[in-house]
């Protein structure tokens, strides 16, 4: 036994091996060292677990831990199962972080994309969501978030073309141009050479060549009451009425702010730090092909263009596929 700086060690070598430990391990080490030491030292293992906070049959376990590992036995032991029967097979598992690599596409999505394979070549298994979420997070490509749900009040446009929401956003110091409608939420998107205004208008009437009922804006210069392009463009296109949101108020256009979340997620997945238009707009195509065919959206229960149009491409796994490269992986 060993005293020292008011501590009691049993050994003079666990003096250097206690000071690599965490707290909770010294801890235990010295509370143990009182019911191993001689008397008048030495205490009761009771009176020890409750310095602990712990029951006198923890105490114990740790004490026959120490005995059989030394300070080792008193760390936290990892109480993750030594054998995973149930584990989702490896083939599946490498299947998921390929097409993550591949897109950069959140759990459901993925999940869209392996069912439809599966389907395709009779394999017969289904993969949940959950289950892909959860390899991703066991392979460390996504971190769990914990996400406080709050009660918002929504407002629909349901008729198709009843209400087209507008704005612009950047990637990489690229302004982009996107487009929403609020009731199926069919998008469009497309990489401007600039942000000036008859550049936004001409990028507006290139995206949807159609008119439509109302159009929803912020109160950015490009969309301003006081800009002429805009008032020029609404003339022609938009058949009743311009929306401007209320100013400090974003959840106006909380659809089409998920949208182009979206959008740069996949990006920044594809592209990096990479400026090219020509390469932007590219992804861009892609992933607004995915979003509006393969992407099936729970608040519309169905997709943004069969909602709209009345028929998607029956033809979008094999054209997503083929653009993502991932005929080796998926069935097509």
């Amino acid at each position: 036994m060993v005293l020292h700086r008011g501590n009691i060690y049993l050994a003079k070598e666990h003096i250097k091996a206690l000071k690599q430990e965490t707290p909770d391990v010294k801890k235990r080490y010295f509370a143990i060292a009182k019911t191993l030491s001689p008397d008048p030292i030495r205490i009761t293992r009771q009176k020890a677990a409750d310095q602990l906070g712990k029951c006198k049959r923890q105490l114990q376990r740790w004490i026959k831990r120490f005995k059989g590992e030394g300070i080792r036995g008193l760390r936290n032991r990892s109480r993750r199962p030594k054998t995973s029967p149930n584990r989702t097979p490896k083939k599946i598992e490498d299947q998921v972080k390929e097409i993550r690599k591949a897109s950069g596409f959140g759990p459901k999505d993925i999940a869209v994309l392996m069912n439809e394979s599966y389907r395709r070549d009779g394999t017969g298994v289904t993969i949940w969501a959950s289950t892909v979420y959860n390899i991703l997070v066991r392979h460390g490509v996504i971190e769990r978030e914990r996400r406080e749900k709050e009660d918002l009040r929504f407002f629909d446009w349901l008729r198709p073309n009843r209400l087209i929401q507008s704005d612009l956003t950047m990637f990489n110091g690229v302004p982009i141009l996107t487009m929403e409608d609020d009731g199926t939420r069919k998008g469009w998107g497309l990489a401007l050479r600039n942000q000036k205004d008859k550049t936004v208008i001409r990028g507006m009437k290139k995206l949807i060549k159609i008119k439509y009922d109302n159009l929803l804006t912020d109160n950015g210069s490009q969309f301003s009451r006081l800009n002429a392009e805009i008032r020029k463009y609404c003339e022609e296109f938009v058949r009743e009425k311009h929306i401007w949101t209320s100013v400090h108020h974003p959840r106006t256009m909380g659809k089409l702010s998920a949208f182009q979340k979206a959008l740069k997620r996949f990006l920044r997945h594809k592209l990096g730090r990479s400026r090219s238009r020509k390469e932007i707009n590219h992804w861009i195509k892609v992933f607004v092909y995915w979003y509006n065919h393969g992407k099936y959206h729970s608040a519309i229960q169905g997709y943004p263009e069969e909602k709209y149009s009345g028929k998607r491409d029956e033809n979008w796994y094999e054209n997503i596929i083929k653009d993502l490269k991932l005929e080796n992986v998926l069935s097509v």
